[in-house]
C-alpha cells in the first residue's frame, strides 16, 4: 500500500468519526426530549450508533498507519 492510501485510509477514518460525533451530538438533544421507553429505545440505539462510529473510523486510522506491516510477502 503506497503512502498515498495510507494517507486515504486515515483522512477517511477521521471524517467517519468526525461525522459520526457531529450527528450523535446533533440527536443526542432530540433522545433527551424524549421520555419513556420511546427514550431507552433510541438512547440505545445511539449508543450503537457511536460505537459503531467510532470503532469503523479508528479501524481505518490503523489500518492506514500501519500500511501492510502485518502481512506476509508471498
Amino acid at each position: 500500500m503506497g503512502t498515498a492510501g495510507r494517507a486515504l485510509l486515515m483522512a477517511g477514518g477521521a471524517v467517519v468519526m468526525a461525522a459520526g460525533i457531529v450527528l450523535a451530538f446533533f440527536a443526542h438533544g432530540r433522545v433527551l426530549e424524549m421520555t419513556g421507553l420511546d427514550r431507552l429505545g433510541w438512547g440505545l440505539a445511539l449508543r450503537a450508533f457511536e460505537a459503531a462510529v467510532l470503532y469503523g473510523g479508528s479501524w481505518l486510522v490503523i489500518r492506514g498507519w500501519n500500511g501492510l506491516r502485518g502481512r506476509t510477502a508471498a
